[in-house]
């Protein structure tokens, strides 16, 4: 508070100094030019705040200059007032170009950032993503004590599925199975394509018994898309403590899902 008060004592100085060698030293030789030094303010104003600034900057200058001139009846300023007016507002429309370009800018790299951590097919998060969150949930979980799980997904049948109705049918198929599975979670949990027709979810803070409703209800849940689905589950730290471990212990459990008679959750308590 104490810097944003001894800022504006500054602008508000650099307005009132031309104003009172005006007025209380015209003996001096100042003359119509000394009202330049308002570019200084305005400029500065105009750029931190843009178009609203230089507004601002232009109403104070005329302001300022304006009571000058009346208590010295005299009109000779204003082409000075107009050319800092104008100043304030070409700085603060440089600004707010500026400023767009930068918002563009940043809102490009996003919607690229997106694209590299996106399954361009279902829109979920892709493989490569997968790790590093991971690795970051887990290394949260060390950090607060507290679960992380992972529920690992392949489709019972898939290839079959392809060979009868095609790759296209195949295609709507997944997408509508990520949407199933979106849909069965919670805001916070991460949904991935792990690649072809398996998908991986990380469910955070979700101790065993937890992921293992999880899991079920994600089974039913995609049911009604009209095809069955195999799952492995694993929870931090029993299953193990790094991303890698965890990610291999889930898939050895979905294999396991796979050779019991598949439509079903496995883990290691069960």
């Amino acid at each position: 508070m104490t810097c944003g008060f001894r800022a504006a004592a500054v602008t508000i100085a650099f307005w009132l100094v031309p104003l009172a060698l005006r007025v209380f030293a015209g003996g001096l030789g100042c003359n119509d030019e000394v009202w330049v030094v308002h570019l200084v303010p305005a400029a500065l104003l105009a750029y931190r705040w843009g178009v609203r600034g230089a507004l601002a900057a232009a109403l104070v200058t005329i302001v300022t200059i304006s009571a000058a001139s009346l208590s010295m009846k005299d009109a000779g300023d204003l082409p000075v007032m107009g050319l800092i007016v104008g100043v304030a507002l070409f700085t603060g429309l440089l600004f707010e170009r500026k400023r767009n370009k930068e918002a563009e800018l940043c809102e490009t790299v996003n919607e690229l950032e997106q694209l590299v951590i996106t399954d361009p097919l279902t829109g979920v998060y892709n493989r490569r993503y997968l790790f590093e969150r991971l690795q970051a949930e887990v290394a949260r979980g060390r950090r607060y004590n507290i679960s992380v799980s992972v529920v690992m997904l392949d489709l019972d049948g898939f290839k079959a599925y392809n060979d009868k109705y095609g790759h296209l049918a195949g295609d709507v198929l997944l997408q509508n199975v990520a949407k199933a599975i979106r849909k069965a979670l919670r805001q916070e949990d991460v949904v991935v394509r792990y690649g072809g027709d398996e998908f991986a979810v990380i469910l955070t803070g979700a101790d065993a018994r937890s992921a293992m409703i999880t899991a079920e209800r994600l089974r039913n849940t995609v049911k009604s898309t009209g095809v069955s689905m195999s799952l492995g589950v694993v929870t931090y730290p029993q299953d193990g403590t790094t991303a890698e471990e965890l990610l291999r212990r889930a898939d050895y459990y979905l294999l396991a899902a796979k050779a019991a008679g598949k439509d079903r959750v496995y883990a290691l308590q069960g």
